[in-house]
């Protein structure tokens, strides 16, 4: 199969060859529509309290952009993102402009060209001498490339239709051939019988198995008869002809072209289940090298927020140490180292979340060019997005019960289980089996005579007859057909749970869509007003009391956690549109991934 992959928001495209073969067309799959209809009544009934009425299109677009981003009177967010949240590698641009944008008296300012130079050598241990900037499109592309397990499922599409055409074979048409050849001397009790008799036959011919369970033979036996010695025989050897056309058509059991297709309706269903799974394992891997991209993002910059706010506690403590000998006391000397510790705890942990938001992506990508073992800095190149994407719930819903891989599959079992029903009723009848029989024979002193008598036609047998057999008690077949009925119960009821399952987190990922992006507005506004507040303490700073160090180092923590809690809610908001296409089934539209058959 071949994947062509091209992200909304760039032009790149990329073909993926992925064993994934198309199998021969199948019915629509049915399910037992009482049983669900109560589900769908539901849905209808749900419908105007969902959401709010939306301009409906015949074909909705992926995503629906308002144009505009958080409405505030501050700051732009783009602009508070990049000033406030930088990544490592903006993070010395960064420093430098707010140095020239924020308003600092000479000596504050001294003191943040040491904080920043400090926040700087920090920053620079999660550096590596290997560098890979990689951008959210060129990640899925490399997913849908190389990704193990996207690969390994890829197989079993094409096995599934591997295995559809075994169940075809079975009405294909077989060939088939017999010889013998068998030596008899046995004593006789009278001399008009042979003592010895060598005798050969060869046959061959052809079967076919029906539709309707009927099996068709066309049979040519030759056999050669010679008893040496014996006088009363007028042939002797003797040559035998003989044509043999043959029809058992069972009336019962294994009647039925629904029952003689069965099986192979059976694997287009698994087949279907196996293509839908293979559809799952590419929307997980995607949706996974997404939330990894935007993890990794949220790591590196939180380095910079903990080594900058470690930095400024670090100097805050150096003050308050030289002030030990006037006015600093004990409690707040041991506060303050207690804030460093606290952040330098911080920093070692969000140093290894780095690595591992790294190790995280680079096994979900299994790119060759960038292995596990090489110790390469992942640089993300894409900058979250603060645009709000307008969703309308109901009719997120409805694709999801139309497109998501799991319901999908559950249709596809229940289907099957139906199947297995029809096949253990018809196994439990008594097998009654109706023969008819055509033989035309010929026999000559050779074998071209005897095939010319035979051609006359003037020797012919029929034969009509009928085979019954029944099992008493028929336990074994009443325990089949009770297995089968509690599986097709069991497959409903997956179905109905794989119902509710579906809607239950299609409407978890919208409404944790809409909260992150409603956090947007306060977590944003929230920085803009601790890094005012913190500005405003430095100002009235005069002799750098005890109280007025305590005061800027509390400001200087709470910076830090606002600038946390923006960059937590800006991850989660990006991380949370990409997962409503997921809840939907639609993450392959999204990404525009298309599944076309490998040639």
């Amino acid at each position: 199969m071949r994947w062509f992959s091209k992200r909304s928001a760039g032009p790149a495209v990329v073909a993926l060859a992925v064993y994934f073969t198309i199998g021969c067309h199948q019915s629509e799959t049915q399910v037992e529509d009482a049983q669900v209809h109560q589900y769908e009544q539901r849905m209808a009934r749900e419908g105007p309290d969902a959401a709010p009425a939306l301009t409906q299109l015949d074909s909705p677009p992926p995503v629906e952009l308002m144009g505009t981003s958080v409405a505030t009177t501050q700051p732009a967010i783009e602009s508070v993102v990049w000033l406030q949240v930088p990544d490592p590698t903006q993070a010395d641009e960064v420093f430098k402009k707010r140095l020239e944008t924020t308003r600092f008296s000479p000596s504050i300012r001294r003191e943040y060209e040491r904080i920043y130079e400090d926040s700087l050598r920090y920053i620079g241990e999660i550096k590596r001498p290997n560098q890979y900037r990689l951008s959210l499109a060129e990640a899925l592309r490399r997913v849908l490339a190389n990704n193990y397990a996207i690969k390994v499922d890829g197989y079993a599409p094409a096995i599934s239709t591997a295995q559809v055409v075994q169940a075809e074979a079975a009405f294909d048409l077989a060939f088939f051939a017999n010889a013998n050849r068998n030596n008899t001397d046995q004593p006789t009790p009278s001399t008009l019988i042979a003592s010895q008799t060598d005798s050969t036959v060869v046959n061959g011919g052809i079967r076919k198995l029906l539709a309707t369970g009927a099996t068709v033979s066309f049979t040519e036996q030759m056999t050669r008869v010679d008893n040496p010695g014996f006088q009363f025989q007028l042939l002797n050897p003797s040559w035998q002809h003989n044509f043999v056309t043959e029809l058992r058509q069972p009336l019962l059991r294994n009647f039925g072209i629904d029952f003689n297709r069965a099986q192979i309706n059976i694997r287009k269903n698994e087949q279907k289940i196996n293509q839908e799974a293979f559809r799952a394992r590419v929307i997980e891997n995607l949706n996974g090298a997404e939330q990894a991209y935007w993890t990794l993002v949220q790591a590196r910059r939180d380095v910079v927020i903990v080594a900058e706010v470690l930095a400024e506690a670090q100097l805050t403590l150096r003050q308050i140490e030289a002030r030990t000998d006037f006015d600093a006391y004990q409690t707040l000397l041991f506060r303050s180292r207690v804030a460093v510790k606290a952040r330098e705890a911080e920093y070692i942990d969000v140093k290894n979340r780095v690595r591992n938001a790294e190790d995280q992506l680079l096994n979900i990508l299994n790119d060759p060019e960038i292995p596990l073992s090489a110790d390469y800095e992942i640089v993300p190149t894409d900058n979250p997005t603060t645009i709000e994407v307008l969703r309308d719930a109901f009719f997120a819903v409805q694709t999801a019960l139309e497109r998501r891989p799991e319901i999908i599959q559950a249709r596809h079992s229940v289907d099957i289980a139906r199947l297995q029903l029809g096949i253990a009723k018809n196994q439990a009848l008594p097998r009654l089996d109706a023969i008819y029989r055509f033989t035309v024979n010929g026999l000559a002193g050779n074998s071209a005579n005897a095939w010319d008598q035979m051609s006359t036609g003037n020797f012919i047998d029929q034969y009509v007859g009928v085979e019954f057999q029944w099992n008493f008690g028929e336990r074994a077949e009443r325990a089949g057909i009770r297995v089968a009925a509690l599986q097709q119960s069991q497959a409903v009821v997956r179905y109905k749970q794989a119902l509710d399952n579906i809607i239950t987190d299609c409407r978890v990922a919208l409404r944790t869509l809409d909260t992150s992006f409603r956090q947007l507005l306060p977590s944003h506004e929230g920085v803009t007003a601790a890094s005012e507040n913190l500005r405003s303490l430095q100002e009235r700073q005069e002799r750098k009391s005890p109280a007025e160090l305590d005061a800027v180092l509390n400001a200087q923590i709470n910076l830090a956690t606002s600038r946390r809690g923006l960059l937590q809610a800006l991850v989660t908001y990006n991380q949370g549109i990409v997962d409503v296409e997921r809840a939907k089934g639609t993450l392959l539209d999204y990404n525009n991934v298309v599944l076309s058959e490998q040639p």
